[in-house]
């Protein structure tokens, strides 16, 4: 039943792309319009399986997953890709779940020591984050505290994973400081640093200028907080 399931997925993205035909075109309208005002190069839906381009991975990505309106380019001497992604994907209960996220990559410059780390929200392992905690099952929340205590509003929003043998490090990467600016201006984007790059994942029904925006100045001054990070820690060594 579930193979079967399984089977059908892409179809079934397209019937739920079909479906949401005017909520896809204001998404591409604002898409577009946001490529153009900072330069981006917008190139529109990409096909993962057969056209030459880079596949922004992270937590959504899948065999099955639709990309549309992506675009790539430079900004603040970033190389950033952004992308609106759509997945339907199979739970444990052989229910179909449909996922849309709008996605910003940033690759980050000093990548090399950077552990994979993710923060979402605590019911992430029973919803939309599911299948990332089923591909690296090492990942676990990070008791908190070792260094400085964590504020309530990061800690009642946000969990902070990791495998047990990057606990110290993600605390001195999202350290206490770090963390306040996290609740304040990321709630409720989902932030994922996986093999050099930086995932900012928003699943909000609404996609505007605005959130794009956010996107982008948030997700740059974290890039450079990693990296400058990242770098100081090479020094000290």
């Amino acid at each position: 039943m579930i193979t079967r399931k399984l089977h059908s997925l892409p179809r079934l993205l397209k019937n739920v792309a079909a479906r949401s035909g005017a909520v896809s075109r204001r998404r591409k309208r604002v898409i577009t319009a946001f490529a153009e005002k900072i330069g981006f190069v917008y190139l529109g839906h990409v096909d993962q399986h057969k056209d030459n381009h880079h596949i922004i991975r992270g937590l959504t990505v899948s065999t099955d997953h639709q990309d549309d309106n992506y675009c790539v380019g430079s900004f603040d001497g970033y190389d950033i890709s952004l992308v609106d992604r759509l997945d339907v994907y199979t739970d444990a209960l052989g229910r179909n779940q449909t996922h849309r996220w709008i996605i910003a990559e940033i690759a980050l410059q000093q990548p090399r020591d950077i552990p994979h780390m993710f923060l979402g929200s605590h019911q992430s392992k029973q919803d939309a984050y599911q299948k990332l905690f089923t591909a690296f099952s090492t990942l676990s929340a990070v008791p908190l505290g070792t260094f400085e205590p964590y504020a309530a509003e990061f800690t009642h929003r946000y969990g902070l994973f990791a495998a047990p043998s990057h606990f110290i490090e993600a605390e001195r990467y999202i350290d206490a400081a770090t963390s306040r600016i996290l609740a304040a201006h990321f709630w409720p984007m989902a932030i994922e640093v996986y093999q050099g790059s930086l995932y900012i994942y928003s699943n909000s029904q609404v996609v505007s200028s605005h959130l794009l925006d956010t996107m982008l100045k948030n997700g740059l001054w974290l890039a450079k907080h990693l990296d400058e990070h990242d770098t100081e820690t090479k020094l000290v060594q």
